[in-house]
């Protein structure tokens, strides 16, 4: 055995393989981090979707009415303008969160929902399925808003795109609320009914929109009322 080979690695060979280490996973993390920048945007959509989804199957299955709770731009911290925006999705089993008057002990009304603190209904009242802020999708890479180059077309021809069409108020905020019947009504941001135009069943609905920060990622919904029926755009 040559000399070289029973004194091991010098010094010097040894800060040589610990660098090429640092770089290849320095090299690693960028592409990752790259990577997660751009399927934050479709794992947003997706989750958005499948919540749309959620709601509706569970509110035609338990007899309640689900809440998808919209805030298009408040922060972790609940801070308004200041966020890529959050939803929460709230299960109402007495079928009154939005009632008017005193609040019970112990229960919580929409009225009196102010994430991040207080979305813990009482048990006998309901849940709080999901909280999900987009600032928590990698580098805060897709936020509520549209960029007003995607379009409807097909059934929803004509509808105009928007990051919350029935969201208002200051933190800016609105609901869908899907019922046991499978067909969904809104409220704005002070809890008072959203009418929204249209001719037909299918066209009177709202709509959302998400962006991702590059402005390359667009992804609009649309939620009927009479029926409930969800439809989705992408570019």
């Amino acid at each position: 055995m040559s000399r070289r080979a029973q004194r091991g690695l010098t010094v010097l060979e040894l800060s040589v393989v610990l660098a090429i280490i640092g770089v290849l996973a320095g090299l690693s993390w960028a592409g990752y981090e790259q990577l997660s920048a751009r399927t934050g945007p479709q794992n947003a959509a997706a989750d958005l979707s499948s919540a749309l989804s959620e709601a509706r199957a569970r509110a035609v299955d338990r007899h309640a009415d689900v809440w998808l709770i919209i805030y298009p731009d408040i922060n972790t911290a609940g801070l308004p303008g200041q966020g890529s925006g959050a939803w929460f999705l709230v299960e109402d089993r007495k079928l009154d969160f939005n009632a008017p008057g005193a609040v019970p002990p112990g229960h919580l009304r929409y009225a009196t929902f102010v994430p991040p603190g207080q979305v813990e209904l009482a048990p006998e009242q309901g849940s709080r399925l999901e909280s999900v802020y987009l600032d928590s999708y990698s580098k805060r890479s897709v936020r509520f808003g549209t960029s007003g180059t995607l379009a409807w077309d097909g059934v929803f021809t004509g509808l105009a795109p928007s990051a919350c069409s029935f969201c208002t108020g200051t933190p800016r905020r609105g609901a869908i609320i899907f019922r046991e019947d499978g067909s969904a009504r809104f409220v704005d941001g002070a809890g008072a009914p959203v009418l929204p135009a249209g001719a037909g069943a299918l066209q009177r609905a709202v709509t959302l929109g998400l962006l991702s920060s590059d402005n390359q990622s667009e992804f609009l919904f649309a939620v009927s009322g009479p029926v409930g029926f969800v439809d989705s755009r992408s570019r």
